[in-house]
């Protein structure tokens, strides 16, 4: 009730009236009203909106002639929700109202044609996309490959591009080193060779481990009928040594072996055979740690 006696006082910044003539198509005339009525001719609706403008134009917009009600007319300007790009603009009549909805109408269509645009453009350049960047990158990754299998034929000839190893001739040491490797990777390669190099060194750590127990039991006196004793503790330190030094062999030598298979895949496009080196190391690890703990203490 108090939203109407407001609405209908020409005092109150709520005012949707104002006093002054009506236009032709004026809130007395959508309603059946005479013009000539007096109380018609004093009535004319009015509500302000917000019309958004470039921000460098906003002083160029003052206050409406026709807007006489001082109160509404600040309310307007306190309530602008951004003063920097919009300015109000008084409705007085429907026919104020019918422009304003044109105008949304067409500013919607402009948007929906703007929508249309930035989809074709989307469109193409997917297609685009599809047709050049991805067989460019397809070329790309070829490229690269082949560059990688150039690099690594590169590296096998590297020493005779090198002049201090060119012209070095090898030692024999290394050539001793070079021909056990080589005699190691190939009983690695040999089916089944793997398992019998774990077999061996199942053997000797067993060993070890069969001379520890008894050093032990002849060290508490427990021992009955025949007593085994190490003589020669010396070489049972140099054994337990040497099969240190083969563990170690065996390990650097599987790393080897496990960076040459993963190069050897990557020059074939396998990269799936780098399963095998690692089941190798796991094994060879496994059974490390298992033998460790028959080390002599």
């Amino acid at each position: 009730m108090e939203s109407i006696i407001q609405a209908w006082n020409p005092d109150s910044p709520n005012n949707r009236f104002q006093v002054g003539p009506s236009s032709p198509r004026s809130f007395c005339f959508y309603f059946g009203l005479s013009e000539t009525n007096r109380e018609c001719r004093r009535l004319v609706w009015q509500h302000y909106f917000y019309n958004l403008v470039d921000p460098s134009q906003v002083q160029l917009y003052g206050r409406p002639a026709k807007a006489t009600n001082e109160a509404a007319w600040q309310k307007a300007l306190r309530e602008n929700p951004d003063p920097t790009c919009l300015v109000p603009v008084l409705a007085t009549s429907f026919d104020d109202l019918q422009k304003r909805v044109e105008a949304q109408a067409q500013q919607a269509a402009a948007h929906q044609e703007k929508l249309k645009e930035i989809k074709s453009r989307i469109e193409k350049l997917s297609e685009r996309h599809e047709l050049s960047n991805a067989s460019r990158l397809h070329k790309a990754s070829s490229v690269q490959t082949q560059l990688t299998h150039r690099l690594l034929k590169l590296v096998q000839h590297l020493h005779l591009l090198i002049p201090t190893l060119r012209s070095s001739a090898i030692r024999p040491e290394e050539e001793a080193l070079r021909a056990a490797l080589e005699e190691i990777d190939g009983e690695i390669r040999r089916p089944g060779g793997m398992g019998r190099i774990v077999g061996k060194l199942n053997e000797l750590w067993a060993l070890v481990g069969a001379l520890n127990a008894m050093r032990g039991n002849n060290a508490k006196g427990t021992g009955e009928g025949l007593e085994w004793a190490v003589v020669d503790e010396d070489g049972l330190n140099q054994i337990v040594q040497i099969l240190a030094e083969e563990q170690a062999g065996l390990a650097h030598l599987t790393k080897i072996l496990q960076k040459d298979l993963r190069d050897v895949a990557v020059i074939y496009g396998e990269g799936e055979r780098e399963e095998e080196p690692d089941q190798r190391a796991d094994l060879l690890s496994s059974f490390s740690q298992t033998l460790r703990g028959s080390t002599i203490r």
